[in-house]
């Protein structure tokens, strides 16, 4: 294939609202969509590059082209990370760095929440999409035989993948987003039109030009489209309906090329000078703008807040990106790529084994009880597998199977719930008592599970005692008197936990600021509690049905001024308001209460 300008315009473009997005640009809120044009763009190159009589040099080709700055990146980000970072932020570095030097970021990331959550410390969060492209890489060869033996099998798997992403966007918007299966639709997207619709990566038809302007075009209107990354919805949700034109968009130009007047002039040549610099820039730029934003707790920050670290940081990812491409992603090494990857992965391998002794060693007693909060809590909701395995599942059981239980409790209530479940469970299961516990985040709550839809999981799973839980203003007073009337209605009992305290900042990183001589300290008592409170208790106290019982929970925590840490030091809480596994056990009195009632 003949060098094509166009290409590099397209990774420039690409590139160029993957990085504005990061970088908190309100106008390319969509700039994500970026990602999608990087898929099929190398999907069509693979369709060129692959030579079935050459498959070791392939491989060899690619990783000379992608590892040594990937993994340079890496090892900068973890060392800078120990550098400046509390434990809690570098020990997630170190997992990041783990699954990053196995090309298995995709999955790890997908083992945490959505891409567009900030909860986490991601230095490396932009990874996964490379995670996604090398595993595609490494099944090229199979993919290529089979397209070879069976006709229409491109359109085939094309079709199947397009499909399944589709299907599981409606259930998991972040499986269908990080995993190489359900994405492998985009690369065979560009795979097919190298394949079918060009001379061997070259324009066949040169009078069609146009339409490959017509593409660019609506791939330049990216900022413009509407994109909720975490939407339960093929339409509006991603990877869906808006991946797919933009991804066929991307079709259009490779297939069409561009008019000469399009890559001719300042513009054009500028986008493919940046293309060319594309892959070096993505490399630094997330890692530049998470570890310059960094504070104690604080999750991946990307709010820019005023002019003079926007400039700081553009400036850092210019130079950076210009240094590696240069001295690393251009270079040519004289050690084999084979030897550089292990030298590479084996020094990443060190470090996160090293780095976590170092690190604790430097921090005294109290901050690591302050730092053990990250961790001081369970699995999310009813973890990965049961989705996999049963993606309609409504409740999962806590309870160890081989454990003999007599009665059932159904545990509901949104991510205050789920930070209690652990401690709820053990109670229950001394009492030989199952607990189950809803899937989804949201029930009872706006476009979550209905009373009816709770009631009826209930009674599907011979369930006679409904608990409930939620966060401060999390649930609608006149939701739980539906499912109490419902419940009723099916000799169900219900009891309401009142909201645990919360608190304004984030108690951890309060804590560790406090320590390091902050003055201000966290306070709130009992009767604030209840002020807070008193329109929403009032609203519960009608309910007047012999079925349902209220637990407070202020007596617990409030005594009378609230508590955010026990008595050793240790925080109740990992964020401003979800308890800690230690926090949840300042509850076990009122659960074993709650519990002994199923009986």
């Amino acid at each position: 294939m003949k060098y094509r300008s166009d290409i590099q315009m397209l990774r420039g473009v690409a590139v160029l609202y993957v990085v504005l997005f990061h970088l908190g640009i309100q106008a390319i809120q969509s700039g994500f969509l970026g990602v999608d044009v990087f898929f099929v763009i190398s999907g069509f190159l693979m369709a060129v590059l692959y030579k079935s009589d050459d498959v070791k040099g392939f491989f060899i080709r690619r990783a000379r082209r992608l590892l040594p700055a990937y993994y340079v990146v890496i090892l900068s980000t973890l060392v800078i990370s120990f550098l400046i970072n509390t434990p809690n932020e570098t020990n997630q570095v170190i997992s990041q760095a783990i699954f990053g030097s196995t090309f298995l970021s995709n999955v790890g990331f997908w083992l945490q929440n959505s891409y567009f959550s900030k909860a986490e410390f991601n230095p490396l969060l932009h990874l996964w999409s490379l995670g996604v492209e090398i595993q595609f890489y490494l099944i090229v060869p199979i993919l290529a035989y089979i397209f070879h033996k069976l006709r229409f099998s491109l359109l085939f798997i094309l079709l199947s993948s397009m499909l399944l992403c589709f299907a599981v966007l409606t259930i998991s918007p972040k499986t269908s987003f990080f995993m190489m299966p359900l994405r492998i639709w985009e690369f065979l997207l560009g795979f097919g039109c190298a394949l079918y619709l060009t001379n061997n990566g070259d324009v066949k038809r040169q009078e069609f030009r146009w339409l490959g302007a017509v593409g660019l075009l609506f791939i330049l209107l990216i900022p413009f489209l509407n994109v909720d990354g975490v939407a339960l919805s093929v339409i509006t949700g991603h990877p869906g309906l808006f991946a797919l034109l933009v991804s066929l968009a991307t079709c259009m130009v490779l297939i069409f090329g561009l008019p000469v007047i399009a890559e001719q002039n300042i513009i054009g040549h500028s986008l493919a000078k940046l293309g060319n610099y594309s892959y070096s820039i993505y490399l630094v730029h997330f890692p530049i703008i998470v570890l310059f934003l960094s504070e104690p707790f604080g999750g991946t920050i990307l709010d820019i807040t005023n002019a003079a670290d926007w400039f700081i940081i553009f400036g850092l990812i210019v130079i950076s990106s210009t240094l590696l491409h240069k001295f690393v992603e251009t270079r040519k090494f004289k050690i084999s790529i084979v030897k550089l990857s292990a030298g590479f992965v084996s020094a990443t391998l060190a470090l996160a084994i090293a780095l976590p002794i170092v690190k604790t060693s430097m921090i005294s007693e109290q901050e690591e009880k302050i730092f053990s909060a990250f961790e001081d809590r369970s699995t999310y909701r009813c973890g990965k597998l049961i989705r996999m395995i049963n993606p309609a599942a409504v409740s999962c059981e806590l309870s160890n199977e081989s454990q003999n239980t007599h009665e059932a409790i159904l545990l509901v209530g949104n991510s205050h719930a789920d930070s209690i479940k652990t401690t709820f469970a053990k109670i229950a299961e001394k009492n030989e008592i199952s607990t189950h516990f809803i899937v989804h985040n949201n029930p009872l709550m706006p476009g979550g599970l209905t009373p009816n839809q709770i009631v009826t999981e209930a009674k599907s799973k011979d369930i006679n005692h409904i608990v409930a839980h939620f966060s401060p203003m999390g649930i609608k007073s006149e939701a739980l008197t539906e499912l109490v009337a419902l419940s009723d209605q099916n000799n169900i009992r219900v009891t309401f936990i009142d909201p645990v305290p919360v608190w304004a900042e984030h108690v951890p990183q309060k804590m560790y600021f406090q320590l390091k001589g902050s003055v201000e300290n966290l306070h709130q008592t009992k009767d604030e509690y209840m002020s807070l409170h008193r329109e929403f208790f009032d609203n519960l106290s009608q309910i007047q049905t012999s079925n349902f019982e209220r637990v407070p929970v202020v007596d617990y925590f409030c005594r009378p001024d609230c508590m955010y840490k026990n008595e050793e030091g240790i925080p109740l809480y990992f964020d401003q308001g979800h308890l800690t596994l230690t926090g949840s056990r300042v509850l076990e009195e009122a659960i074993s209460k709650i519990v002994v009632q199923t009986l």
